[in-house]
């Protein structure tokens, strides 16, 4: 099965937190992929590391917005490696809506 899960929150936040526990019922089992909006860009950062994470990003496809890297004031240069940035939430929408069996929000 191919899950989506879209990541909102900061990783301050507790809904970032419910978003590590709940995808790790998935990791091993299932095809993921995630994609960072609104203040869940703060997680592509390279100067972020939480050990949970790290290990859900190597097994996914992660992608980030662009337009909400900007606002915050973070370069392309300042993400981790990997990382594919979108421009367009239409992209994301469609890929959504194409291709993941289930999709969860947090």
């Amino acid at each position: 099965m191919h899950i989506g899960f879209i990541l909102t929150k900061s990783p301050s936040q507790q809904g970032f937190r419910t978003f590590i526990d709940f995808s790790k019922l998935y990791i091993n089992n299932d095809r993921i992929s995630i994609y960072l909006l609104g203040n869940g860009v703060y997680c592509a950062r390279k100067s972020y590391s939480d050990p949970d994470l790290e290990t859900l990003f190597k097994s996914s496809k992660v992608h980030v917005s662009g337009s909400d890297l900007k606002a915050r004031g973070i370069e392309d240069e300042m993400i981790k490696e990997d990382m594919i940035v979108f421009s367009e939430y239409d992209d994301m929408i469609i890929d959504v809506m194409e291709n993941f069996n289930q999709v969860i929000s947090f």
